[in-house]
């Protein structure tokens, strides 16, 4: 049986579009999408949304947004902080249906099957049809993703409006300037969300532009979808990049929190994670507050880029070694239906599922670099972009629920690694 990776993987299995361009029959991808929004409903019926940490700010900025249309913690104090659009996305739920979490539930679940579909239509083309139902069913079964359905958060916005994106602009069908246009578009509202967006246009078209024999009309290519993405995205992020400038008097593009987070995650006696500002910090407004500790980050890692260096290798590692945070923001809701004894048997589940995860992944890539060389599996769209994570995350600050922003990428090359398990064994029998 063949095994060969890339975009004429099948493992020794007929190609086809299959359904919604998964590979797979419609009954298997009906299938795949049941399991995953069964299990999300029954958590949903089982567990309350109570909103904590992050999702509490979620929760009150979109308050906020809905009734009088400023982003801020109150109508008299707006900021830029946070990045807006994670709010935006649940105020207008609550424009339209009231302030009530059923909805926001089911639009969670909406975003999860919406996410499962993207990311096998990409493991389709990147892995073949076996690696796109194991795929789906990785992301359909994932105990964090499932538990997220009560949650207000970031994580899943970002992931369906990037996976989207990356799925256009790798599909080599119709024409690029039209997949750019859109994939920018898309690109501009997850930087919205998580600003770290903003560098994937430049990131994509770079790996595109390398796969395969390089020439000079593939680079003209993929250099005018970065033109046309790029403008895509400017005209998303423009608006609120206008109304930071009239807030702060200075450029601030979405957000305030760069040099706050390179702070977190360099400061002197800093574990890498989440920190708070100091007490003098608190008295500057965002923009001055972001600016200060991110000078003070500058110079800590000039003056130390040897600690710097060791400190990014202990957050690339607290970066994948666990998975807690689904349950640490339901922490409430589990204890108000099942008790305290509860939590720790799900965070058990949570951190051993990661652990599966990790170690499919980690084999799909060994098939994937043994099939396809070092250098096109290296500058691959996917690789390249969990190497980019990764690295932003050793650099400012790390937790493990940054990793789920390529949980995508995850599940295709655990599914990698599934499929290419199941074809051994056929193949030896």
């Amino acid at each position: 049986m063949s095994a060969v990776i890339g975009s004429g993987v099948r493992f020794g299995e007929p190609h086809s579009d299959g359904a919604f361009g998964t590979g797979v029959s419609q009954r298997r991808l009906l299938g795949v999408l049941l399991l995953a929004m069964t299990l999300r409903i029954v958590w949903a019926c089982a567990i309350p949304v109570v909103p904590v940490s992050d999702s509490n700010a979620y929760d009150t900025f979109a308050r906020t947004l809905a009734e009088s249309g400023v982003f801020g913690w109150n109508k008299n104090e707006p900021f830029a902080f946070w990045p807006p659009g994670t709010s935006m996305i649940y105020s207008v739920v609550y424009r339209v249906f009231g302030v009530q979490y059923l909805p926001i539930v089911v639009l969670n679940v909406l975003l999860s099957i919406g996410i499962i579909v993207s990311t096998m239509r990409w493991a389709c083309r990147f892995g073949g049809p076996r690696c796109s139902l194991f795929a789906g069913l990785v992301l359909a079964v994932w105990p964090t993703l499932v538990l997220f359905t009560t949650v207000l958060a970031s994580e899943l916005p970002f992931m369906l409006l990037v996976t989207v994106a990356f799925d256009l602009w790798t599909l080599e069908r119709g024409r690029p300037w039209r997949r750019a246009l859109v994939a920018g578009a898309l690109l501009g509202a997850a930087a919205m969300v998580r600003p770290v967006a903003l560098a994937l246009p430049a990131l994509i078209a770079f790996s595109c532009a390398v796969q395969g024999r390089i020439g000079m009309s593939r680079l003209l290519e993929q250099g005018r979808m970065w033109i046309v993405a790029m403008l895509a995205l400017a005209c998303l992020v423009a608006p609120w990049a206008w109304r930071n400038y009239v807030l702060y008097n200075h450029v601030a593009l979405i957000s305030t929190n760069g040099g706050t987070t390179l702070w977190m995650g360099n400061a002197p006696g800093t574990t890498g994670e989440y920190m708070d500002p100091p007490d003098w910090a608190l008295k500057l407004n965002d923009y001055e507050r972001d600016q200060e500790l991110g000078r003070i980050a500058r110079e800590q890692i000039r003056a130390d880029p040897f600690g710097f260096l060791r400190l990014s290798g202990r957050k690339l590692i607290w970066l994948y070694n666990h998975e807690s945070i689904g349950v640490v923001w339901n922490e409430p809701g589990i204890e108000q239906e099942f008790g305290v004894g509860a939590v720790r048997p799900l965070k058990g589940l949570t951190h051993a599922s990661w652990a599966l995860i990790v170690l499919a992944a980690a084999w799909g890539a060994v098939a994937l670099f043994t099939s396809r060389g070092v250098r096109r599996a290296l500058f691959d769209p996917l690789i390249i972009s969990v190497i980019f994570y990764s690295a932003v995350h050793a650099a400012i600050v790390s937790q493990d629920r940054y990793h789920l922003e390529f949980a995508p990428q995850m599940a295709i090359l655990a599914g990698l690694g599934l499929a290419s398990v199941r074809v051994r064994r056929l193949s030896s029998l």
